[in-house]
């Protein structure tokens, strides 16, 4: 390596980060011609071939450094999440501005080895599309992969970790119990009921709420592997008589009203007038006195116009489109549902995302035999960029608890807000309860 050359490949991507983000490198930056910038913090953002820079100037921004990275053109060896936040600031500027910067910045000499027509993108980018084409895109990927990443809950939405300033001790599959828990609290279930869940993922609530609660329920999901993997844990847990799992949009649902519904991150799949259907469609599901959840993933800064990640539309969530929890409670009470309580988790959603990247980093060799290296750097980036988004705040997670009131001519009908933080009941031969915090 050639630490002392200052006309390097290396140094010249230093410099060009430099000036974007306007402070020192905290990273070593090593290149393809043995240059070597930066400094030696244990990690290092590296430029493999001469196509890194290619990609990047033919598409300024997230996009480019995407694409060059699930190509294989750069890797970041050490802490993904540490250079990444270095880079967001660089890669968050506009095209224009990092057009003009890589071009003013740049030798010539580099330029003459990188500059050519624009590469193909790797092979796993796809189009911003919706409905079930963009669930099967990315929930489809592999039961095997998900079950490396998620642990034995089997939970892809965000943990509940409480008060806890630090997890020490409180691992993911804990935090995960606990968020079934609190939603299962918070819709107030109790045995007997029948719950809808939508969304239903590879059927984790339903399980956990009829083994803890005592309910019957049915899961819908618009994935084909989800439904076959729910339906078959719920047959070895010997629940089959009274949870059923359906391949199914939500909108077709004709066996309502339910005794309480569950929306756990679907929300974001849908566009806007998506998701003022479906917030009407937990109004018309529900029977009266019944609750709905609605566990959503927001901008943090209503009215502010939101810039979707090109990288996500592109390589992990094609229909990636989150919405405002102020939209959502206005359009529940324009649907006749009453709000109860809106909970901020947005802390709770980087501790996740963090726990998930943690363990895809230690198993990165099986998780590329499971699904091949360019699909495993899409998911590296994925968490490290979500993290960093809802640590920054650019991306909330809220709960919103409502319940649709009975006609004031039955019966006044009192909410109590808070029955949710009451022990949960205990069910004979109920496994023994997680402490939620």
């Amino acid at each position: 390596m050639t630490r002392a050359r200052t006309n390097g490949v290396a140094h010249q991507a230093a410099a060009f980060l430099q000036q974007m983000t306007g402070e020192a490198l905290e990273f070593e930056m090593r290149a393809w011609d043995g240059s070597v910038a930066g400094a030696e913090s244990g990690s290092a953002l590296v430029l493999k071939h001469p196509d890194a820079v290619r990609r990047m100037l033919w598409r300024p921004g997230q996009l480019g450094a995407a694409r060059a990275f699930v190509a294989g053109d750069i890797d970041i060896e050490g802490d993904l999440v540490a250079v990444m936040r270095q880079l967001g600031s660089a890669l968050g500027s506009s095209r224009s501005d990092l057009a003009r910067a890589a071009l003013s910045s740049w030798r010539l000499g580099v330029n003459r080895q990188v500059l050519g027509p624009p590469l193909r993108p790797p092979s796993g980018e796809v189009r911003p599309t919706r409905g079930a084409r963009a669930v099967r895109h990315h929930y489809d990927v592999g039961d095997d992969f998900y079950r490396l990443v998620l642990g034995s809950s089997m939970v892809y939405s965000s943990a509940y970790w409480g008060q806890r300033a630090a997890p020490a001790g409180f691992e993911l599959d804990d935090a995960q119990r606990s968020k079934l828990d609190l939603i299962c609290r918070k819709l107030d279930l109790q045995p007997g009921m029948r719950l809808l869940d939508l969304g239903c993922g590879w059927g984790s609530l339903l399980l956990h709420a009829a083994r803890h609660y005592g309910v019957n329920g049915v899961g819908v999901t618009l994935s084909p592997n989800q439904a076959r993997l729910a339906t078959r844990r719920i047959e070895e847990a010997g629940l089959s008589d009274r949870l059923h799992v359906r391949l199914q949009d939500f909108r077709a649902i004709s066996d309502g009203p339910f005794d309480a519904v569950a929306s756990v991150e679907m929300t974001q799949h849908l566009s806007r007038r998506g998701q003022s259907r479906h917030i009407a469609s937990l109004a018309r599901l529900v029977a009266p006195g019944g609750r709905v959840l609605s566990h959503e993933l927001c901008i943090l800064r209503p009215g502010r116009r939101l810039v979707r990640s090109p990288f996500m539309l592109r390589y992990v969530f094609p229909d990636f489109n989150p919405g405002e929890i102020g939209r959502s409670v206005l359009q529940a009470e324009r649907s006749g549902l009453e709000v109860l309580d809106v909970e901020n988790l947005r802390r709770d959603f980087a501790l996740t995302l963090r726990a998930w990247l943690d363990r895809l980093e230690t198993r990165h060799e099986r998780a590329v035999e499971l699904v091949g290296r360019e699909t495993v750097a899409a998911w590296r980036l994925l968490f490290a960029v979500g993290m960093l988004s809802y640590e920054a705040g650019h991306l909330n997670l809220q709960h919103m608890v409502c319940v649709r009131p009975y006609p004031v001519k039955r019966r006044i009908f009192t909410p109590q807000p808070g029955c949710y933080r009451r022990p949960a009941p205990s069910m004979p031969g109920a496994p023994e309860e997680v402490p939620v915090g």
